[in-house]
């Protein structure tokens, strides 16, 4: 199917003349998704949301029963079954930029600061477990477009030129944009992102400033009724102060730059049409959709509730499918029915119009539970947005009765190969020292039986998962003794079933709260960034500085670590002093992380039983610089060149053969390397029963679990 026949069957054609646009968007083509009751439906979950986390809002956000909720008339191309979720995020974001405006309090029973971190946890969450690669450019737009609300809050501007820079991220155009390419399932390259650069920017000027034209009434009469003294971030006002000149006439400036903007994106689109003709389809329909951004975005803001006070109801009582049901016929002759995306779970031989013709107004759970569940009717692999199952595109009945014929009558796909790779890794020999460690732990901590269950859950699926990563970045066979995981069920399955883990791991720690998913986070990206500089110096046969690869070890190796002393930390009872806690334990994971990876260096060159494991000095085949290695090469002038000319036949050949192993032992002995390597370790040892011992004068509890389980770290001669 074409995409402008996936286009028709998704969306309606409206005439732009329909509407007293003030003389915008001339040119401009403006559609509306027939399926704009998934966006009333995740518009409505968003506020639910808000006023369960964060406290009651009246304010209102994308809903609008007339023109349309603003996803469906500015985001014409989105996928039904992604709408729900777009509008969800597009509601929180007008709702949190209300609260950045207003100060509003806090409620005696929520924590909105908390809150709103939760909300944007789940956003995050539901967007990625939707579509992992478009997901990075929204969140990065994300980040942006928060930052930029709170820290241009009451900035003075000087010119037109200094306020559009900030405007354009404020406004959310470059999310907007985002949420598009979501919304189709479309990711650019690198190079088609810095060609669409400056074509794409009136647009996002364009659509900043005929908010700033549309929403001055609202703005500028609740600045008058201010009795705090502010300033008013909305281009009308400001060429008021730079111009010293009235209401009217300040609009009047506004609205024809505004117009310029518009005239300037589609004379950039023709032009960057004409000088490329072979463009890739997906790049010409980006093009198309920003264009309906500027339309839809001016179209909503006309009579949208948020902005005009005569169009408004009760936004948080879920009626906008009645209002629109009776509005849109009245408009523009087309009948409304509120069409959802079919669930997976329901009968495949049932309509997709779910809606009702019932007076009671709000009836939207296939909706909102397709968003708190994540369940998705199109198989993801369909990523190009120009492509589509549908068989007819003269109406909405074609696609629903397409999207009936290709949903499966059940659940028949199970998780049973996903999980295959990680229950193997699992099923291997294993000492559990990560549950010992926890117990250990709680000693000093107190923390409830539950915490601790869900704790040694999450350490042992994250471990378990890089150790699947692992083998595969690291080109190793051999696991405890066994064939790695990769080797059994292939690269790429066991990638999907260890991200999968990595998902399982993040979502369980949200039963301890949205602290631990944080605290999981942002550990997880510290390992990764270790992980990273591991790699990066394998490849490129870049030998670190000790203090180099400490911090990677540190970052790497250490993060589970801390990542469980924070986990108990975070939900214990104890009722010693938590900030001294904090620092040492946390000091004492790192420790012992550090630890844990140079004898894991030491033992892979010198321990017999280690090589049966692992492979014969396998750290050697995978061309890491461990410790010993890091140390010979920077003390031993002489046998630095034979040890490069040894990792660069590693390279040649992707493994040392036996006899070149040994001569790379003989060189380690010949600079003291594990003689060196050992004296660390003795001297982490007792740097680590330091801080043991400090903490158990801390808490008057002695840890005998603990002493013994880091016995088995000591390295004896």
């Amino acid at each position: 199917m074409s995409s402008q026949a996936l286009d028709d069957a998704t969306s309606y054609i409206i005439p732009l003349s329909t509407y007293d646009t003030h003389g915008l968007c001339t040119n401009y083509p403006l559609r509306r998704h027939k399926w704009e009751a998934e966006a009333n439906a995740g518009s409505q979950q968003a506020r639910s949301d808000w006023i369960k986390y964060i406290g009651p809002i009246e304010e209102f956000g994308t809903c609008n029963p007339i023109n349309g909720n603003y996803p469906a008339v500015a985001l014409p191309f989105t996928k039904p079954e992604r709408l729900s979720l777009i509008a969800y995020l597009m509601e929180y974001l007008f709702l949190y930029d209300t609260v950045v405006e207003h100060e509003q309090q806090e409620w005696n029973d929520t924590d909105p600061a908390l809150g709103r971190v939760q909300l944007q946890a789940k956003i995050l969450l539901q967007l990625a477990s939707t579509d992992s690669d478009c997901t990075e450019r929204v969140k990065s737009r994300l980040k942006e477009a928060l930052a930029m609300t709170l820290r241009e809050k009451d900035t003075h501007f000087d010119s037109l030129e200094q306020y559009l820079e900030c405007r354009m991220v404020d406004c959310g155009a470059p999310l907007l944009e985002a949420l598009s390419l979501f919304g189709m399932g479309v990711t650019l390259t690198e190079e088609e992102d810095a060609k669409l650069e400056p074509i794409r920017r009136p647009c996002f000027i364009a659509i900043g400033l005929a908010n700033d034209y549309l929403s001055f009434d609202r703005e500028y009469l609740e600045f008058s009724e201010s009795v705090e003294p502010k300033t008013l971030k909305n281009a009308v006002w400001l060429h008021m102060q730079w111009y010293h000149v009235d209401v009217s006439a300040a609009k009047k400036m506004v609205l024809d730059k505004t117009r310029q903007q518009e005239d300037e994106f589609l004379e950039n689109c023709a032009r960057f049409r004409r000088e490329n003709n072979d463009m890739p389809e997906k790049l010409n329909r980006h093009l198309e959709a920003l264009a309906y951004q500027v339309s839809g975005n001016v179209v909503w803001s006309l009579n949208c509730p948020r902005y005009c006070p005569d169009y408004r109801y009760d936004p948080n009582a879920g009626i906008e499918d009645v209002l629109t049901k009776k509005s849109m016929p009245e408009m523009l002759g087309i009948n409304y029915d509120a069409l959802f995306v079919h669930k997976a779970d329901e009968d495949s031989d049932k309509q997709v119009d779910t809606g009702s013709d019932s007076n009671t107004g709000y009836s939207r759970t296939s909706s909102t539970d397709s968003f708190t569940t994540n369940t998705s009717t199109e198989p993801e692999t369909h990523r190009d947005a120009s492509t589509s199952s549908c068989t007819s595109a003269q109406s909405s009945i074609g696609i629903e009765k397409s999207m009936a014929h290709h949903l499966p009558k059940g659940e028949l796909l199970d998780c049973e190969h996903i999980k295959a790779p990680f229950d193997y890794i699992s099923s291997l020999p294993s000492k559990g020292a990560r549950d010992v460690f926890i117990d250990a732990l709680n000693i000093w901590l107190n923390v409830p039986a539950p915490a601790v269950s869900h704790i040694k859950s999450i350490s042992n699926r994250l471990h378990s998962a890089s150790l699947m990563l692992d083998d595969i970045e690291d080109g190793s066979s051999l696991r405890r003794g066994q064939p790695a995981t990769h080797t059994v069920f292939g690269t790429a399955q066991t990638i999907n079933s260890g991200c999968w883990e990595i998902l399982n791991a993040v979502q369980e720690t949200q039963q301890l709260g949205l602290k631990a998913v944080k605290i999981v986070l942002e550990e997880l990206s510290e390992l990764h960034i270790g992980q990273s500089y591991d790699l990066y110096w394998t490849e490129h046969s870049r030998c670190p500085s000790e203090d180099e690869y400490l911090e990677m070890v540190s970052k790497k190796t250490g993060g589970l670590f801390r990542l469980i002393v924070r986990l108990l930390l975070d939900s214990s009872e104890s009722k010693a002093p938590k900030g001294n806690l904090h620092t040492d334990m946390g000091h004492l994971a790192g420790l012992i992380g550090i630890q844990y990876q140079i004898r894991d260096d030491y033992q892979n060159l010198y321990c017999r039983d280690y090589g049966v494991q692992k492979g014969f000095c396998q750290d050697l085949d995978e061309g890491k610089f461990s410790f010993p290695l890091l140390h010979a090469l920077s003390v031993q002038p002489g046998s630095k060149k034979l040890l490069y000319e040894l990792i660069q036949r590693r390279r040649d050949a992707g493994c040392l053969s036996y006899e070149q192993k040994l001569l790379v032992l003989e060189q380690l002995d010949c600079a003291g390397s594990m003689t060196y390597t050992r004296e660390t370790l003795k001297r982490l040892q007792g740097e680590v029963h330091k801080d043991v011992k400090k903490i158990e004068d801390m808490t008057g509890k002695e840890n005998w679990i603990l002493r013994a389980l880091l016995q088995k770290l000591k390295i004896h001669s």
